[in-house]
């Protein structure tokens, strides 16, 4: 996968991160606060060396450094209540090592400043990437939206007495209620 765009959203604190197959053409949105994806996206246009740790992953990226530990991949595994998840793995003297269950966000970070590929599971790209439905627009699979979104996207349903879309929407943060107790 390769960082691909930034796309806005209503909610002027998240963005949507789109990676794009490297060789292929379905494109995987990852949403992610607005500052996130936007380092993201300068980062992979402009890679400067860090002096000091400017977040978590700069500072574990230093820290594995000065072990002799480095990144050899990123791979996207799944997604939990709008979140991607991924597996970190790492090698240190031709021994690897993974790191499960890390926010994507993170994982992405490491990725760009570590100059390593991103991957992702083939079932979950298939579940997950965005389909063409007209000539300018797209959709997304529901599990990409955060619960705010969610709640947001029902009262908008509500009121403009789409009630079909309403039902899936309130089926959906039902669902991940349950989940959640």
């Amino acid at each position: 996968m390769t960082l691909h765009a930034i796309a806005g959203t209503q909610d002027s604190d998240r963005s949507m991160l789109l990676l794009k197959e490297k060789n292929g053409e379905r494109i995987l949105p990852i949403m992610m606060s607005s500052r996130r994806a936007m380092t993201l996206m300068m980062r992979s246009k402009f890679p400067i060396p860090m002096p000091l740790p400017a977040s978590v992953p700069d500072a574990a990226l230093m820290v594995m450094s000065s072990f002799d530990v480095s990144i050899s991949r990123i791979v996207l595994t799944h997604i939990h209540n709008g979140t991607f998840f991924c597996r970190i793995v790492a090698e240190r003297e031709g021994e690897e090592k993974t790191i499960e269950m890390c926010p994507a966000t993170d994982g992405l970070i490491l990725a760009v400043d570590a100059l390593r590929p991103i991957m992702i599971q083939e079932d979950l790209l298939e579940a997950q990437y965005m389909h063409k439905t007209g000539e300018n627009s797209f959709a997304i699979n529901i599990n990409l939206l955060t619960r705010q979104m969610l709640e947001e996207a029902l009262k908008h349903a509500v009121e403009s007495e789409n009630y079909e879309a309403a039902s899936h929407l309130r089926d959906e943060l039902a669902k991940r209620s349950e989940k959640k107790e």
